[in-house]
């Protein structure tokens, strides 16, 4: 890879509500820059991981724009493959193999397959060393066997993270629903009572019955409970936090260490051929965090890419709290930053976080 490009981020603006062709333009000529800084596929397909959003809502990347990566990828030579996404634990409708086929078939998104799809090939195990927290993860069957993967992200708030980037979903987004679960096992929200208005919000979101109303508190069943933090999202009113402790950096640096484990033990990974993009879209002020009212919205709209992830998520974060009094929490909702997610990752040698911004306005 090129020393010049390593730690380069592009970022490719547009008008809030512009994402059409020009965009699309644009986007594809910021891959094909960056293309040449990576690997090959080492004769495998390249897979393109896409964010299918939430059903019922409109999808924050078109099916053209998820289109306008895999033409760039063809332009540039590369045998494409499948789009892919995997199971989520988090989201009514995305919690199952045929409703993520069913959401693609919405989005008329063509030649998708569900990464993890249980009646399908196997996981493959990535083994860690020794110095992490566990001892493998479970990659998805189309990341396995991909040569090369090229990782769409639509950044949006996170109750552990502060942000979702290029590392949550290359630590989590690309792994399989067991490891998701395993890395979610230990956060666990608790209910600030004053805070709670029962109205039941958050008993909507929890896909696993572990929330109920009683004398019109909710109340937590944290043997039921996955630590997803969906409810934390839900709850407008932030009367749901993670519990104390160290939970959330833990989290955190698993997370990085699931990233580290798919950039250097999986194929695409050790053929270098992983290129990331992290989507700046509208977003609604309800969308997540108990803050959402007030959120900060500086109009940064738009697409960064970059073969370095820490770099390109560290790039989107300034981005977020440029011009923000209250720094991230500001645009989220939440009180959580990633610094235990980035520090971990650079002490693993991922990347690295001061980068190189282009902007190809």
């Amino acid at each position: 890879m090129s020393a010049d490009l390593k730690s380069t981020v592009i970022f490719c603006p547009t008008d809030e509500h512009d994402f059409g062709e020009h965009f699309q333009d644009q986007f594809r000529k910021a891959l094909m820059q960056l293309l040449p800084a990576v690997g090959a596929g080492g004769g495998a397909p390249w897979a393109v991981k896409v964010p299918l959003g939430v059903p019922g809502n409109p999808n924050p990347l078109s099916a053209e724009l998820m289109s306008a990566a895999s033409l760039a990828l063809q332009n540039a030579g590369q045998s494409v493959g499948p789009f892919f996404d995997t199971i989520s634990i988090t989201t009514e409708g995305l919690h199952t193999a045929d409703g993520l086929m069913q959401r693609a078939e919405n989005l008329g998104l063509p030649d998708f397959k569900v990464g993890d799809d249980p009646l399908g090939p196997a996981s493959t195990s990535l083994q860690l060393s020794e110095e992490c927290s566990m001892p493998s993860v479970g990659l998805s069957a189309v990341g396995a066997e991909a040569g090369g993967m090229l990782v769409l992200n639509s950044v949006r708030p996170h109750p552990f993270l502060g942000l979702g980037g290029a590392m949550l979903t290359l630590g989590n987004g690309v792994l399989d629903r067991p490891t998701k679960l395993i890395l979610h096992r230990d956060v666990k929200p608790t209910v600030d009572t004053p805070l709670c208005a029962g109205c039941g919000s958050c008993l909507a979101a929890c896909i696993f019955d572990a929330i109920a109303i009683r004398s019109g508190r909710a109340m937590i069943d944290h043997k039921l409970c996955t630590g997803c933090g969906e409810c934390m999202s839900a709850c407008h009113l932030g009367g749901i936090g993670p519990d104390s402790g160290m939970s959330i950096p833990r989290f955190q640096k698993l997370v990085a260490e699931a990233a580290f484990a798919v950039a250097t033990r999986s194929q695409a990974g050790q053929n270098g051929a992983l290129l990331h993009a992290n989507f700046l879209t509208p977003m609604p002020r309800e969308a997540g965090g108990s803050y959402g009212r007030d959120r900060f919205l500086k109009g940064h709209f738009g697409v960064l890419l970059s073969t370095d992830p820490v770099a390109l998520d560290q790039a989107t974060w300034d981005l977020l709290v440029d011009g923000a009094v209250h720094g991230l929490r500001q645009w989220s909702g939440f009180l959580q930053e990633p610094t235990p997610l980035m520090e971990r990752a650079v002490t693993l040698g991922m990347g690295r976080r001061p980068y190189e911004f282009l902007n190809q306005a």
